[in-house]
């Protein structure tokens, strides 16, 4: 028992602290090289010299079930202050639901003013976004195509700022531009504070800091511009993954492509509006960088003379693999405590110090280059998302577990913040997100806490029964969230 327990929790702690060092390298890198990041990914204004080029562009719209944002997000995109012959606008609407009516309405209407729109239609929903998306591009002759999710507004200037004022395709090895998400209003609670510094950590500090020292910067499904001979080079759009946009970054950056991050193009989207939702969304992203692990990281790895730094993009695609090692850690943490030499458990304690501290370090340098500075409320927004994704490990663990055993996957749309409210004949169909399995999942591994706790005191061990009412917090927090009243 002693010696299965030791060798377990020593892999757990070992791939831990693994994953740990590779966060802590890069944030290292963003704080010795913050001016020079900013720099790169924040240009101002329009490059001197050169003549105007308006090249041609197709803006795509994967909808489905998306009847309160799909009107905004079609006159945003026919509103673009773009040379008119220059660029049309593809509704790829699958739904099966009124947003079907509602588009062909706002379709018409900007039709009859000149804009050119299509709506496009499919008997089915093969292939899900990454379907729809190749089946636009066959009516598409353009030479670079913009994407945007239902929930996300571009500014009017948005065309002209990438493709002209910027000149972000100057490089002609670069196959797209991600612009960074923004929100459409202040965050405010806990739940959103939690949600909105997870992914501000993403586009705020590990995205630019990658893209500085020349890894490969990965497109994040929306509120971005394609090359198109670039997304044919690499074989199109594949439903194969549940993460389609991080499948076609790596595989155009293994044929020497390389994407372009511009932080300070920000474009309004909204935060799912309910932690359900959140966890459909991260269970998803969670199942699909599972499934991108098992189809690239050989081919990542043999890329020799391609590829900056083989071991970080594996670890990168292996990023979710984080939350079956915490929970590994959870369930392993009690016994480990009673029977493991205690010399060789506190050594790894060392190890897990790393996992412990790189989390609360890196939203707070996120909160400090977002805000510009600290207040008494960035700690309690640290500690919310510290919380909220310790809580996640179940979930994402779940989603995991299935992408390494299966391909692909059924789409499933996450409701977001401002589409709730109307009920009634101004909403006649509701969308919510049920409670996935998992919520059942996560009360009895927070059961397992519990119980351990009270083993761990009846055992004289009340000091280490500490961390197991931590992780008992942190997911009873998100079965709490889970149970709010929601409308989407």
């Amino acid at each position: 028992m002693s010696l299965i327990i030791t060798v377990l929790y020593s892999i757990a702690a070992a791939i831990g602290a693994a994953f740990a060092m590779m966060e802590l390298r890069m944030l290292w890198r963003f704080v010795r090289n913050r001016r020079a990041i900013r720099a790169v990914v924040s240009s101002n204004g329009t490059r001197p010299g050169g003549e105007e080029r308006y090249p041609t562009v197709t803006i795509q719209l994967p909808l489905y079930n998306e009847r309160r944002a799909a009107e905004q997000v079609v006159r945003a995109a026919a509103g673009q202050e773009y040379p008119r012959g220059l660029f049309d606008v593809q509704v790829l609407d699958d739904s099966d639901d009124e947003t079907a009516e509602i588009v062909a309405d706002v379709v018409a209407e900007l039709a009859a003013s000149g804009v050119r729109i299509e709506h496009i239609r499919r008997e089915h929903r093969e292939g899900y976004k990454a379907g729809a998306l190749t089946e636009g591009l066959g009516r598409s002759n353009a030479e670079f195509v913009a994407l945007f999710d239902a929930d996300f507004v571009p500014d009017p200037d948005f065309l002209r700022r990438i493709l002209v004022e910027k000149r972000a395709f100057e490089d002609p090895s670069v196959a797209f531009a991600q612009a960074r998400w923004a929100w459409s209003e202040p965050v405010r609670g806990l739940l959103p504070s939690a949600l909105a510094l997870l992914l501000d950590r993403h586009f705020f500090v590990q995205k630019p800091t990658r893209a500085f020292v020349g890894n490969v910067t990965t497109f994040n499904g929306s509120a971005g511009i394609w090359r198109r001979s670039a997304v044919d080079q690499a074989g199109g759009w594949s439903a194969a993954t549940l993460t389609e946009d991080l499948d076609l970054s790596y595989r155009c950056a293994l044929q020497g492509w390389q994407g372009r991050y511009l932080r300070d193009v920000p474009v309004v989207n909204e935060l799912p509006g309910h932690m359900r939702a959140f966890k459909q969304q991260q269970h998803r992203w969670a199942k699909g960088n599972a499934q991108c692990f098992v189809s690239l990281t050989g081919r990542v790895m043999a890329s020799r003379n391609v590829l900056r730094d083989r071991i970080e993009e594996a670890f990168l695609l292996a990023g979710y693999a984080i939350h079956p090692i915490l929970l590994a850690n959870v369930l392993l943490w009690p016994w480990a405590v009673l029977y493991m030499d205690r010399t060789a458990f506190l050594v790894l304690q060392g190890l897990m110090a790393l996992v412990i501290v790189v989390a609360p370090v890196s939203f707070a340098l996120t909160v400090h280059e977002r805000d510009g500075s600290w207040n008494a409320g960035s700690f309690f927004q640290i500690l919310a998302g510290v919380c909220v994704g310790i809580g996640l490990m179940v979930n994402n663990t779940a989603g995991q577990i299935q992408g390494f055993l299966s391909r692909g996957g059924e789409f499933i749309r996450t409701p977001k913040a401002s589409h709730a409210g109307a009920v009634g004949a101004a909403a006649p169909r509701l969308y919510e997100s049920p409670l996935h399995w998992t919520f059942f999942a996560e009360i009895l591994v927070a059961a397992y806490c519990l119980a351990g706790t009270a083993m761990l005191v009846s055992a004289g061990e009340a000091f280490w029964a500490v961390p197991l009412v931590f992780w008992a917090g942190c997911l009873a927090l998100v079965i709490r969230l889970q149970l709010t009243p929601h409308r989407a």
